[in-house]
């Protein structure tokens, strides 16, 4: 009796396992194979990175999109920790003075990005047409950005590591 029940719950339970190994199928889907994980290229205390990608039929046109993208995100990432830092160790005064160091923040995060790295890139051209798709990461070291807000006379002193625990706070309160 005992193996007629040990048999059932197996049979239901390998019925139930089966049925969620093929919902990808049920469901007319397919796993899409990134070029370039997340997982492999996380942001750490050394450096940031950016994924990105364009497409189209022009390929200088592509790179040139896809490093604004990187530049951009970049930017931003940095222009955030920047004014989380501020909030938890500067007080203003009014709104010129915020005013004012915004715009010393958005300076230091342009200058970031001119020091960029390209890690790596892959191209992917369509079977049929000229259209490309080009994959590519960027990085930029944290001890690059520490220095230049460091010589910024913003307010603080900051360290690599300190950035680093700052976006993932930020990255904590977006989850």
């Amino acid at each position: 009796m005992k193996s007629k029940i040990l048999l059932f719950v197996l049979t239901l339970f390998i019925f139930n396992s089966c049925k969620s190994l093929n919902y990808l199928k049920e469901e007319n889907l397919t796993e899409i194979k990134m070029p370039f994980e997340e997982k492999k290229f996380p942001d750490t205390e050394l450096e940031f990175h950016s994924i990105q990608n364009a497409k189209g039929d022009n390929m200088n046109m592509n790179r040139n999109r896809a490093l604004m993208a990187a530049k951009t995100d970049l930017s931003g990432k940095i222009k955030t920790v920047i004014s989380t830092i501020a909030r938890q160790e500067l007080k203003f005064n009014n709104s010129q003075e915020t005013e004012i160091f915004d715009q010393r923040a958005t300076s230091i995060s342009q200058q970031s990005i001119s020091k960029l790295i390209k890690v790596d890139s892959k191209t992917y051209r369509e079977k049929e047409g000229g259209i490309y798709d080009y994959w590519v990461v960027y990085k930029v070291n944290l001890e690059d950005v520490s220095q230049l807000i460091n010589n910024s006379n913003l307010g603080f002193i900051v360290n690599s590591e300190k950035i680093f625990q700052n976006i993932q706070q930020s990255n904590e309160v977006e989850n």
